[in-house]
C-alpha cells in the first residue's frame, strides 16, 4: 500500500455546528433579513416612481400614452332564412374585442316566461380580424318585429397591445361616436331593422 505525507481530515458529522454570528443592528445599519427588506422596499419605491431604467427606454410607450385615438366602428346584418348574422367593419387592430347586444322589440313587451324564443335578447363578444367582426344567431320562433343591435368598444377585457393604444378604460378615445359609460370612454354604434321572417 502506498502512503503519502498528506493528511486530510473530514469534519465529524456528530460535531456541534459553528455558532451563527450575531444578526443584531450594528452601528453602520442593519444586517441580514432587515437589510434585505430595506433594499427591496427602496428598489420597489424607485421603480414605482419611474426612477428606474424602464421609465426612459421606450419612446413608443410614451407616445402612445399621450396620443388621442379615433375609432371607426360600423355594424350591419345579413339574413338567410332563420339565421341572422351581425357583421361589422372597423379600423381596430386584430385581436381587439367588441361587445354586442341584440334586442328584439318583443322582449320589452312581454315577460321572459312568455317569450316565443329564449334569445330575444342576446349579448356577447366578437374578436376583430382583418378589420371585420361577426356573430351569428338562430332566430327560429322569432316573431316579426323591430331588432336593435348595439356594438361597443372597449367594454370587454382587451389584449395588452390594445390597452396600451386606447387606454385601460378607453381614456384616449375621442370622436363623435365616443360616449362616457361610468368611468370609461366607449365607442358605440347602433343598427336597427325590421325582422319579417
Amino acid at each position: 500500500m502506498l502512503t503519502t505525507g498528506v493528511h486530510v481530515r473530514f469534519p465529524d458529522a456528530r460535531a456541534e455546528p459553528a455558532p451563527m454570528p450575531n444578526r443584531q443592528a450594528t452601528r453602520g445599519g442593519y444586517n441580514g433579513p432587515m437589510r434585505l427588506v430595506a433594499c427591496v422596499t427602496l428598489a420597489w419605491s424607485l421603480g414605482a416612481s419611474g426612477c428606474g431604467p424602464a421609465a426612459n427606454n421606450s419612446r413608443t410607450a410614451v407616445g402612445l400614452a399621450t396620443e388621442q385615438e379615433t375609432v371607426v366602428l360600423e355594424v350591419d346584418h345579413r339574413t338567410r332564412w332563420r339565421d341572422l348574422r351581425l357583421e361589422g367593419t372597423t379600423d381596430l387592430p386584430d385581436g381587439a374585442v367588441v361587445t354586442y347586444i341584440l334586442t328584439h322589440a318583443l322582449s320589452s313587451e312581454l315577460p321572459p316566461s312568455d317569450w316565443p324564443a329564449q334569445n330575444l335578447i342576446a349579448d356577447g363578444t366578437a374578436v376583430v380580424q382583418t378589420g371585420r367582426y361577426w356573430a351569428q344567431f338562430n332566430t327560429t320562433y322569432w316573431p316579426p318585429g323591430k331588432v336593435d343591435i348595439q356594438v361597443q368598444f372597449p367594454v370587454a377585457p382587451q389584449p395588452d397591445i390594445v390597452r396600451a393604444r386606447y387606454g385601460e378604460f378607453g381614456e384616449r378615445l375621442v370622436g363623435q361616436n365616443v360616449r362616457s359609460l361610468g368611468a370609461s370612454n366607449v365607442v358605440s354604434t347602433e343598427h336597427s331593422f325590421d325582422w319579417t321572417r
